[in-house]
């Protein structure tokens, strides 16, 4: 430092008037080094306020992205919540929904078996039968009158060789027969359900050939039988069978079960 002071001295000297101060004396150097370290102080502590207003920036804008930070993390947690709420709400509304339809189709399972059941109980099954034609124009005493020829038996229940009817189900049943009677002869005949008569006619025609009906209705269990009987007639042919004009016949039907 000494050796440049001397250099800037000697400089000074060689180069100065020499009836004036010299320009570079020491205390002119003094003056100028002073006032550059004045200055150089001062743009320091400029740099320096103005290092500590930006990191006072940076620390304020670190705060604040802290804080947006903060907050967004505050709402995302809030948004994660609110959809878990929402898609617990949901899975709660899908499963009552399917409990909803499970128990409806339930319902219709049930609703359509009862109404099966329903139907089954209140159709009634196709059971009837008509015959003609006895196996005998002179039927034996309080003995089944045979009516040979089927004209309809539907379920089968009527036996054209005995010809008795035998109840394949619990009912009711309508039964009819009719007989024809030869002019002159008189005939007693009814409807008898197993060995009990529940309906009995005693017909006579004097001039005609004439027909008379008997009908009755019988509650019967399975397996009880029907059939017409006659007694108390006249001797020989009496019964009269002619195709186009004169049937004798037994019919039967269930009319409910």
């Amino acid at each position: 430092m000494e050796a440049i002071l001397s250099h800037f001295l000697f400089s000074c000297l060689i180069l100065s008037p020499a009836v004036s101060e010299p320009v570079c004396s020491k205390f002119a150097y003094e003056e100028q080094l002073l006032e550059k370290m004045v200055r150089v102080e001062f743009n320091v502590g400029q740099m320096e306020k103005e290092v500590k207003n930006t990191n006072n920036l940076v620390l304020e804008s670190l705060k604040q992205l802290k804080q947006t930070r903060e907050k967004m993390t505050e709402e995302f947690e809030a948004l994660k919540l609110e959809a878990k709420k929402e898609l617990d709400e949901n899975e709660v509304k899908v499963s009552k929904e399917i409990d909803v339809r499970a128990e409806r189709v339930k319902a219709w399972k049930e609703y359509d078996e009862k109404m099966k059941q329903l139907v089954g109980a209140v159709s009634i099954p196709n059971i009837a039968f008509k015959a003609r034609i006895p196996s005998s124009l002179d039927p034996g005493e309080n003995e089944a009158i045979v009516f040979t020829k089927n004209i309809v038996n539907m379920g089968n229940a009527y036996n054209n060789a005995t010809g008795i009817f035998t109840a394949p189900i619990d009912g009711t049943y309508l039964f009819t027969s009719q007989l024809c009677l030869v002019s002159g002869k008189h005939i007693t005949f009814g409807i008898y359900i197993k060995d009990v008569l529940y309906t009995v006619g005693r017909f006579y025609e004097k001039n005609f050939y004439h027909c008379f009906n008997v009908e009755t209705t019988a509650v019967m269990k399975a397996n009880q039988t029907a059939s017409v009987k006659s007694w108390s007639a006249a001797t020989g042919n009496i019964l009269y069978e002619e195709e186009n004009h004169r049937w004798n016949v037994f019919s039967g039907t269930l009319v409910h079960n």
